[in-house]
């Protein structure tokens, strides 16, 4: 298996990259504008990814000794967070179902590094639930602070997005700018 970005993990990191730039053009959006430069899409930045040298090199392989800790930031997305601002990011091959952010890694490891397609769960940390299903570890991505900032802001920014549009078209009322959400036809219209 060949170090670096796979087309997949590059896919997903690209995706989650531009999803930050996304989250941070609709905050800015909410800004009056000051200058008359139309904002940059996500097709736009989809259509114009990042040089080689902007990718730092990927490895398959984590000493347990270089990571103290691990944020779960979803059930597909892991932090490795080390000493001082050394961090990796580790996109799981799948999406490890009933994993959640508040869970610890129970990691079956083999010899003294954590591997992609290592297995592990998450157990719960302070509920008396059940564990996360069996899940594998994908290749550990060197990254920097604010990139994991910016991830985590675009998974936020997805998931309020995602909410507010789920309540809106719940509830049948008009938004602000005069849309109405999709009708399905079936019941009464609430919309005053």
């Amino acid at each position: 298996m060949s170090s670096g970005f796979t087309g997949m993990t590059r896919g997903l990191m690209t995706m989650l990259l531009a999803g930050a730039c996304l989250a941070a053009a609709t905050a800015e959006k909410q800004e009056p504008a000051q200058d008359d430069e139309p904002p940059i899409t996500a097709e736009e930045i989809l259509a114009n990814p990042l040089g080689e040298e902007a990718y730092e090199q990927s490895s398959r392989c984590l000493s347990t000794g270089k990571y103290r800790r691990v944020e779960i930031m979803t059930h597909q997305v892991l932090v490795f967070h080390g000493r001082g601002d050394e961090m990796w990011l580790n996109i799981l091959p799948n999406r490890c179902m009933g994993l959640q952010p508040d869970m610890i890694l129970s990691i079956e490891k083999r010899g003294m590094r954590l591997c992609a397609r290592d297995q592990f769960r998450g157990v719960p940390r302070f509920r008396p639930d059940a564990p996360s299903m069996p899940c594998t570890l994908g290749e550990f991505h060197p990254t920097r602070r604010e990139n994991v900032s910016a991830i985590r802001d675009a998974l936020e920014a997805g998931q309020k997005t995602t909410t507010v549009d789920r309540t809106v078209r719940s509830a049948g009322r008009e938004t602000e700018g005069g849309d109405k959400p999709e009708s399905s036809g079936n019941g009464p219209n609430l919309a005053p």
